[in-house]
Order: structure tokens, then C-alpha cells, then sequence
């Protein structure tokens, strides 16, 4: 089948999150089994205009500076080769619907009759974030890229819950980063691995260090001088390691004692399960769909917002070895048997499948 994914973020852009991880796990897997896949999204500083890189086809566009990446890449003569790109795929793949290029693409598979999925990558909800410019977005073309999906793929049930019509859901593939493993003492040394968004909560582990004063505290992500600022007072027990590659993430897990993930509104989340395949446990926050994920394969999980909630959890570990060996491995088990790229990509298939099926259908 020739499948063209259309995803803003793609990697290597790792500062970018789960999206762009995702978008490539989910993609090179399907080029694996024998599928024809192209994939066109935004082109960082230093990557090639266009390469084959792991049996995948990447077109990258550079978007000019005035426009914002993440909400709105766009750039001149993109429409044109998405509408040539469209007429020879079999089917669409969108990931994420608030964008320039979710636009320009979704233009281009309706010209050529062409079915899409829509995968928001729990981009769906506005979370309070850049929310009158999300709607303005939305009013002017996000609804009808929405209305166009001939499918809505959820990562979990919590995000299905969110969109507005049926979602299928395939949850993402999760493996162990690639690189070494090296295990230290055990010790308090907590990792937290996200951005300084709002939506991941990281402000709160200023509380909870106050509360652990032997901890120490690795922050792995981007973060701007008014997030690294507030940590300033704690600065010789907080380690910044910036934007890590996968592959530089399995030794930071390997050497943490417990990851401490308090964000909300996730959709899926990669790091705690990322986490427990190099046999670190975590701390997550709950009431949605990594929470509800996390729950199920075992882990810890504490009520989103409850900053008692999670220094207790949090305690209980650090002084717990063998429950965070414990706790660790169950995840890991249950990641190794539910949550493998051939896993979300035979899942995908069957929404593709159903896809080609009322095409041919149609014609």
C-alpha cells in the first residue's frame, strides 16, 4: 500500500515530543512490512531537504521564520507537491489537524479523492494553550480538516473521548532507546524528561524537592530562562541536560531511581513506559490517557494535580527499592506485549485497510 504521512514534526527533531517519535516509530515500522511510505513534514536547520532513511521516503520543507513551527508550518510550493504526492498514495495519514500543512494536505487528498486518517496525537483539546489563536485557526481551516477525515485514530479511550466523532484507538509503540544501560547505587535521584509547557506540570517539582531535600533532580527537554530561573534556588541539585536524542535517553533512565511524570492531558506519553524497558519505575499523574495506560500496565499512578498525592507516592518509592524494581518490571512486561510498533502498525493497517476498501467501493 502507498501510504503518504503528513506530520509537522518528524525526526530528528526530538525538541518537538512525542509526535515526532511517534510519527517515525509508526512509519518505519509500516515501511518494515512491505509498505511504499512517503512522508513530507518541516525541514529543522541542518537535515536534508529530502532522504530515505530507515526504508521511509522524507520530504522536509523549510518554513520561514516569520511563521510559528508548531502551529503554523507553511511554506511556498508545499500545496503543489503535496497535490502530486496525493494522486499516486493509496491513502492519507494526517498527524495532527492545527496546522499550515494539515491544511495544504488535507486540500490536496480531497482534490485527488483520496481517503485520510486524522491522528491529533492529543492535539485535539486546546488545553488553555495559544487558545485564541487555536480557534481562530480552527474557524479558518482546522474544522474542515476535521470534517474531511475519512477516519479518527485516538491514542488511548481518554483522547477518543475528546474528538468529535468515533475514533479507533491504536495506542503507540513503545521500545527500549538504544544505547547503554549503566545502573548506579541506589539513590534519590528523580528524573523528569518533558518541556516547559504548562501542560506537563514540571513547576511541580520545585514543591516536591523542597519536600526531599537529599534529592536531586536531572530535567531533560527544552525549557526557556523563566522555567530553568525557578529552579534557581535549588540549582546544586538540579542537573539540565537540554534536548537528548532517543538513543542518549537509556543511560539518563538507567541511572535515575524514579522518573516523576506529572503532566496532564496526554494522550499516550512515551517517557514512563520508555522508562520501565530500562527498568526505571515512575510517578505518574492520572485522569488521563497516559495515566489510564500507565495504570493498566501496572505502574504508579496519583490524581492529576494533587501535589500531596505525588510527594507521598514519590517517598513511598525512594525508600522502597523493590517496589520500584517491582512496579518496574510489570510495565515492562506489559509494554513488551501491548505496545510495540508491529502492534500499532498492524492496528493502522486495518483503519487503511477499511479505507481502501470504501474507495473501491465507491468507484
Amino acid at each position: 500500500m502507498r501510504i503518504l504521512h503528513v506530520a509537522p514534526f518528524f525526526e530528528p527533531d526530538w525538541g518537538r515530543g512525542g509526535m515526532a517519535r511517534a510519527s517515525a516509530g509508526l512509519a518505519r515500522t509500516l515501511a518494515e512490512r512491505g509498505h511504499d511510505v512517503t512522508v513530507v513534514t518541516t525541514r529543522p536547520a541542518g537535515t536534508p531537504t529530502e532522504e530515505t532513511r530507515d526504508g521511509v521516503r522524507v520530504i522536509r520543507w523549510r518554513v520561514p521564520a516569520v511563521l510559528e513551527r508548531h502551529l503554523f508550518p507553511w511554506a511556498p510550493g508545499m500545496a503543489s507537491r503535496l497535490g502530486a504526492l496525493a494522486r499516486v498514495a493509496d491513502v492519507g495519514h494526517l498527524h495532527g489537524h492545527r496546522s499550515g500543512l494539515a491544511a495544504a494536505a488535507s486540500n490536496a487528498f480531497a482534490a485527488a479523492g483520496v481517503p485520510f486518517v486524522l491522528q491529533p496525537h492529543g492535539t485535539f483539546a486546546i488545553h488553555g494553550q495559544r487558545a485564541v489563536a487555536k480557534r481562530i485557526f480552527d474557524r479558518l481551516a482546522g474544522d474542515r480538516v476535521v470534517a474531511r477525515a475519512a477516519a479518527l485514530v485516538a491514542l488511548s479511550d481518554a483522547e477518543a473521548r475528546e474528538l468529535p466523532r468515533v475514533a479507533t484507538v491504536v495506542p503507540n509503540g513503545v521500545a527500549v532507546p538504544e544505547g547503554s544501560l549503566p545502573r548506579a547505587q541506589p539513590g534519590q535521584r528523580l528524573l523528569f524528561v518533558g518541556s516547559d509547557r504548562p501542560q506537563k506540570r514540571g513547576l511541580r517539582l520545585v514543591g516536591l524537592l523542597a519536600a526531599l531535600p537529599e534529592a536531586s533532580l536531572e530535567l531533560v527537554g527544552p525549557a526557556d530562562a523563566t522555567f530553568r530561573a525557578v529552579f534557581a534556588p535549588m540549582a546544586g541539585r538540579v542537573t539540565w541536560s537540554g534536548v537528548l536524542a532517543p538513543e542518549q535517553l537509556a543511560g539518563v533512565y538507567a541511572r535515575a531511581d524514579l522518573v516523576v511524570h506529572p503532566a496532564v492531558g496526554e494522550a499516550f506519553g512515551l517517557v514512563p513506559f520508555e522508562a520501565a524497558l530500562c527498568g526505571t519505575a515512575a510517578v505518574v499523574a492520572g485522569d488521563h490517557g497516559c495515566g489510564d495506560w500507565f495504570r493498566r500496565a501496572g505502574g504508579a499512578t496519583v490524581r492529576a494535580d494533587d501535589p500531596s498525592a505525588l510527594r507521598a507516592a514519590v517517598l513511598e518509592r525512594l525508600a522502597d527499592p523493590e517496589l520500584r524494581r517491582s512496579e518496574a518490571s510489570a510495565v515492562a512486561r506489559f509494554a513488551a506485549r501491548e505496545l510495540t510498533w508491529a502492534g500499532a502498525a498492524r492496528g493502522m493497517e486495518e483503519v487503511y485497510a477499511r479505507l481502501a476498501d470504501r474507495r473501491r467501493s465507491v468507484a
